[in-house]
């Protein structure tokens, strides 16, 4: 089915957060499992709860110090993008971001990406985590579209999941070795280049 508008994941699909949390916990490792702790508590919790208590908590849980936050914070405003994040630019579809943080710290990556998107939804201002369907439906209903004519690029699996369980068509570019496709009704790509190309400027989709 021919799609009429993009949806991209803000902070690993288009934004290279885990330069971000390898920063603000001084390792990769303990970046990555900080990371991790703080995606299931957004699955746990589903509607939003403040984005800065979670991460608070989970720098708890993994052994950080209580800095650790206000680090990850302050590297926020230093975060860069994937390298190939400039291909959207080429895009001829209309395109959104949406990100499970607050929605100061959307705004802020969203600026950092150098990228013109109609919106950045934020799970603040959406009342729910991803991978809750209704934050999908919200992106689709700010592009004005049926989610079976949008696509999702996500850059983790569990959020991949979940746009497809909302109905998008679904992409996952691979950030992380660790990562693969939860179904194999997802596409997967190593860069966003490579989706960009495969959608052509008229907006088709491979079936």
């Amino acid at each position: 089915m021919k799609v009429r508008g993009v949806l991209f994941d803000l902070l690993m699909g288009v934004m290279n957060s885990l330069e971000t949390w390898q920063s603000a916990a001084d390792n990769l490792e303990r970046g990555l499992r900080w990371r991790d702790a703080v995606t299931a508590r957004m699955v746990a919790a589903r509607s939003y709860v403040p984005y800065e208590d979670l991460v608070a908590d989970a720098a708890a849980e993994v052994g950080l110090p209580p800095a650790s936050s206000a680090d990850l914070v302050d590297a926020w405003s230093e975060m860069k993008p994937w390298p190939d994040a400039a291909a959207v630019s080429r895009l001829s579809l209309r395109y959104g971001f949406v990100t499970n943080t607050s929605t100061a710290l959307a705004r802020i990556a969203a600026d950092r990406s150098r990228l013109q998107p109609k919106f950045t939804l934020s799970a603040e201002e959406a009342g729910w985590f991803k991978p809750e369907s209704a934050i999908y439906r919200a992106a689709c209903d700010r592009l004005g579209l049926d989610p079976a004519r949008t696509i999702f690029v996500a850059g983790s699996p569990y959020d991949a999941a979940g746009a497809r369980a909302a109905g998008l068509q679904v992409w996952l570019i691979l950030r992380r070795p660790d990562h693969r496709a939860p179904e194999p009704s997802i596409r997967t790509a190593g860069s966003l280049e490579e989706i960009v190309a495969a959608l052509g400027g008229d907006g088709s989709a491979p079936n």
